[in-house]
């Protein structure tokens, strides 16, 4: 049972990497193609969100009142930040790129671990921040160099969208033992189509053509992922979901690879290299390796 319990929730984070990676390669579509930007992309990920949780809570007569008001409130403000700020850095940057730099979040999730969860943090843990930093430097600096206007906007979004994940993913494990995933979900978007739709006003632009199909996908995907990863964290601990979710990083470069013929240089190998480690050590897999080694 214990068994069957865990695989559900590795199946379903799974199935939220493969869809947010999907995610990131119709945004990138749609941006390319277009002059339709990331906050607009973000805006109809979460009204799709919302109506179809609203529909799915009403046809199913789902209780919504919130018994704590306060974690709901942070995964939906820092769930926002995050999205609007990873669609619109995967406008300005590679799909590689910006999804190695928003996977950085599970390393994260242990500094605000204490704050949020009232978790302890190993030290050894800084040691996979330190790497971390290493890595994403690597990423987002094509020479490596410390010049940094070389840095690239959407890289620096990205990054940016990592940190707040993990302060969305911390509030998320708080938030699911109060609340239905349901619940948590229909404030989450409903919350993220205000925010969005405010900040997608200066310079709108409607879609037009196959770029709403670009669009639409962008949003079923998205909704996808979220729903699978807000399920998935009920049936795995945090550690688990940060290892199983690291594979969106290489099921991202194999679409970035193909669909866009995204470089590989060799400062960006090395640092996903340096991420997926920093990954494999807070999910304890490498502790796990080590001791059975002794």
């Amino acid at each position: 049972m214990k068994f069957s319990h865990s695989l559900r929730g590795v199946v379903l984070l799974l199935l939220s990497a493969a869809f947010f990676a999907l995610a990131t390669v119709a945004v990138k579509l749609t941006t390319d193609h277009s002059a339709v930007s990331g906050r607009t992309i973000a805006f109809a990920r979460f009204l799709f969100g919302f109506a179809a949780v609203a529909v799915w809570a009403f046809a199913t007569k789902t209780p919504l009142t919130p018994r704590r008001w306060r974690y709901i409130a942070l995964r939906s403000v820092f769930n926002a930040t995050a999205v609007a700020l990873f669609f619109s850095g995967i406008s300005h940057t590679t799909v590689t790129h910006a999804n190695m730099l928003n996977m950085t979040y599970p390393v994260f999730v242990f500094l605000v671990a204490p704050l949020l969860n009232r978790e302890k943090s190993p030290r050894m843990y800084y040691l996979f921040l330190v790497i971390t930093m290493a890595g994403v430097w690597m990423v987002i600096s094509p020479t490596g160099g410390m010049n940094l206007q070389e840095l690239n906007r959407g890289d620096l979004l990205a990054f940016g969208s990592g940190i707040s994940a993990s302060l969305a993913i911390s509030s998320l494990r708080e938030a699911r033992k109060f609340d239905s995933s349901l619940a948590i979900l229909f404030y989450m978007m409903g919350f993220g189509t205000l925010v969005t739709g405010l900040i997608m006003i200066p310079g709108f632009v409607l879609p037009a053509g196959d770029i709403w199909l670009y669009v639409l996908g962008a949003g079923l995907f998205s909704l996808g992922g979220q729903i699978c990863l807000t399920v998935g964290y009920r049936y795995i601990s945090a550690a688990g979901g940060a290892l199983v979710s690291s594979s969106r990083i290489v099921i991202a470069v194999l679409l970035g690879s193909i669909i866009f013929a995204d470089p590989l240089g060799l400062n960006t190998v090395i640092g996903g290299i340096f991420i997926l480690i920093s990954l494999l050590g807070v999910s304890g897999v490498i502790q796990r390796f080590v001791g059975k080694l002794r």
